[in-house]
């Protein structure tokens, strides 16, 4: 492919680290194939993506590879109908039918439950972000068919508003404080892993010890390094090598699928 093409990559958040992985994978694919890359990041402000599509409307860029938001639904399905190559990341966006690429976050959980299992629990609380969001509810989804799998009933799902370390730290507070048989968590985001094991610490109790815990992506955990704390991985440098694959064949007028699933690991501490 000639050089002087170009694409946009549109994250997040580059301090994320699934994103930064993402961009560090699309990067490379990108380079090999030699095509520069834009990477615009949104930071939560919406700044990144006016960017992104003011490139998209310049004719300056050839493509947008993007984790979709509600802000910019309609001028990403008006870009698909002009013929512009898009290719979603992490969530799809109803009614854009752009292909996505994203982790199977269902098979995440199944991994993670199936761990617990052969470990002896069967009373296991999922804590989880809010079910609008794709990969959240996906998640969900994936823990109770596994539960199911395992004819486990009596375990239960906690969903907080924002998944954030306050609301993880909170919500395993507040768990913590009835009186319950609960024998390990499963925590959807790093961020709640992170919450909910400092309230664990705060509580004296030890992981795995008196609690097992599995989480959602690897963490740094900086203070709670004493913790073993077993995560189901996501492949984010793939994730960010196919979706550039995948727009590339956009490009090309080749048939791709609606959705790419790439395989999370279980990281076993």
């Amino acid at each position: 492919m000639p050089g002087h093409r170009s694409v946009v990559l549109l994250v997040d958040d580059l301090r994320d680290p699934f994103w930064a992985g993402i961009a560090a994978g699309t990067e490379r694919e990108a380079a090999r194939q030699g095509c520069a890359l834009v990477v615009a990041s949104n930071g939560g402000s919406g700044e990144g993506e006016r960017r992104a599509l003011s490139l998209l409307r310049d004719g300056r860029v050839e493509g947008l590879l993007v984790p979709p938001s509600a802000r910019i639904r309609a001028e990403l399905t008006a870009l698909r109908r002009a013929c512009v190559p898009v290719v979603q990341i992490d969530r799809a966006a109803k009614g854009v039918g752009a292909p996505c690429v994203r982790t199977d976050h269902a098979q995440g959980s199944r991994l993670a439950v199936d761990y617990l299992v052969k470990r002896g629990h069967c009373r296991i609380v999922m804590l989880t972000g809010p079910d609008a969001e794709p990969p959240f509810r996906q998640r969900a989804q994936g823990f109770r068919a596994a539960l199911d799998g395992h004819g486990i009933g009596s375990s239960r799902i906690i969903r907080v508003a924002h998944a954030g370390e306050y609301e993880g730290q909170s919500a395993v507070r507040a768990l913590l404080a009835k009186p319950s048989k609960v024998t390990a968590l499963y925590t959807a985001n790093a961020a709640l892993t992170v919450g909910a094991l400092r309230a664990l610490r705060d509580e004296g109790m030890e992981v795995p010890g008196d609690i097992d815990v599995v989480g959602f992506d690897d963490i740094a955990m900086g203070d709670l390094l004493r913790f073993a704390v077993t995560t189901v991985a996501q492949d984010v440098e793939a994730i960010g090598r196919i979706a550039f694959q995948t727009l590339m064949d956009v490009r090309a007028g080749l048939d791709v699928p609606a959705e790419t699933l790439v395989a999370p690991g279980l990281i076993v501490r």
